[in-house]
């Protein structure tokens, strides 16, 4: 055996970097089979995020320090079998609190010690991957990543079609959704369903979405659609959501209607050295549900923190503008968004302003810092300024 054939992981899973050479290390490994590392891929990210935010309402300023960590490590028993994983923690600490938590045990969805997020088996044939446990609830009204939609369920998805994949999904639980406006009734072991096509026209420059789903008790049926045209740096995007609630839910809410539409269009160019955009969305007036959490993967969002206050809210329009400039690892961008909304909603418009900086110091970290206004206008909505900084790791 050579030792230079042995991972840094393999190394330390064996427990043998105390040895002091490398004649003894290799001796000691003779007899030891470490094929098993080769058939192991890890990543992961550990990340830092300092809050500070200054509301009129409030007599402090609001501060919180988040840490949150994250290994993803998945196993290939055989060329069609692996086993994933995924470790995480996550940490708010605030001035309310004691000056420093421990990382370990657990005290709510926000402050997690060390805890298993993930945990499923994949069988992959044919083109054809199916997933079976704890993972991601993938689809445009979910969020995935880093503690988010998450569900104990299958999904299937096929590949044996040029540019394009085709996925399904069933969840008999699901957790992880956050969208405060949808109330408690959202995130528990209601049963979620989800089938789509995602793909690309590439010789006329058109990427296509189309799902549909439901979620149980709160809504009977939903349809997403997305185009995006790209041609030399230009790209124009447009969306529509259609979903159907259930009536208890709807009626729950004081919704006078099941039915409700959203839609949104936005343009942009980009080049290497410069990016500028603009969006609209709407919001319907009587039935605004098209999400099940804030931070969901398919739909146009505006400004820093203002997109969360346009999801699922009656009679609102919102308008955004944005920019950027890129200098090798260092990143400029800025933008202004308005929220309207008529009478069912706000009753009135809130507006922000924010920009930020980016400096990729090394491959795997980056330095980040956002500053944004927040205007509420004649809303209940408090005016605010606030910062965020973060530091993140990946690997």
């Amino acid at each position: 055996m050579k030792i230079a054939k042995c991972s840094l992981a393999a190394l330390t899973l064996t427990g043998m970097l105390s040895h002091i050479n490398a004649a003894a290390l290799e001796e000691s490994l003779k007899d030891i089979d470490l094929s098993i590392f080769e058939r192991i891929k890890i990543d992961g990210f550990a990340r830092m995020k300092v809050n500070v935010k200054d509301k009129d309402n409030s007599n402090n300023t609001l501060e919180d320090i988040r840490l949150s960590a994250q290994l993803n490590v998945l196993y290939a028993a055989s060329d069609t079998i692996a086993f994933g994983t995924t470790l995480a923690a996550d940490r708010n600490e605030s001035p309310e609190d004691a000056p420093s938590h421990p990382i370990a045990g657990y005290d709510s969805a926000y402050n997690k010690g060390l805890y298993v997020d993930r945990f499923y088996l994949r069988y992959t044939a044919n083109d054809f991957t199916v997933t079976g446990g704890k993972q991601d609830v993938y689809s445009p009204w979910t969020e995935t990543g880093f503690n988010s939609s998450r569900g104990n369920g299958i999904t299937a998805l096929y590949n044996g079609v040029e540019d394009w994949t085709f996925a399904a999904a069933a969840f008999t639980q699901t957790n992880g959704f956050d969208d405060t406006n949808l109330g408690t009734d959202i995130g528990s072991h209601h049963n979620l369903y989800a089938a789509g096509a995602v793909g690309a026209l590439k010789d006329v420059g058109l990427g296509l979405q189309l799902w549909a789903g439901a979620y149980e008790k709160v809504i009977d049926t939903a349809v997403f659609a997305d185009i995006q045209y790209s041609i030399e740096g230009f790209k124009v995007r447009g969306q529509l959501n259609y979903s159907k609630l259930d009536k208890d839910f709807a009626d729950n809410k004081s919704y006078t209607d099941d039915d409700g539409i959203f839609f949104g269009v936005e343009a942009g160019y980009k080049n290497d050295l410069f990016s500028v955009g603009a969006s609209y969305t709407k919001n319907d007036k009587e039935q605004p549900v098209y999400g099940l959490d804030g931070d969901n993967i398919g739909f146009i969002k505006i400004g820093s923190d203002l997109y969360y206050y346009m999801i699922n809210i009656r009679d609102v329009q919102t308008y955004y503008v944005k920019g950027g400039l890129y200098f090798d690892k260092l990143s400029f961008r800025a933008g202004y968004g308005i929220l309207d909304s008529g009478k069912k909603g706000y009753d009135g418009k809130i507006s922000e302003a924010h920009a930020g900086v980016h400096y990729q110091y090394l491959k795997d970290f980056g330095i980040d810092l956002t500053l944004a206004s927040l205007d509420g206008g004649k809303t209940d909505i408090s005016d605010s300024i606030s910062g965020t900084l973060e530091l993140l790791y990946r690997f």
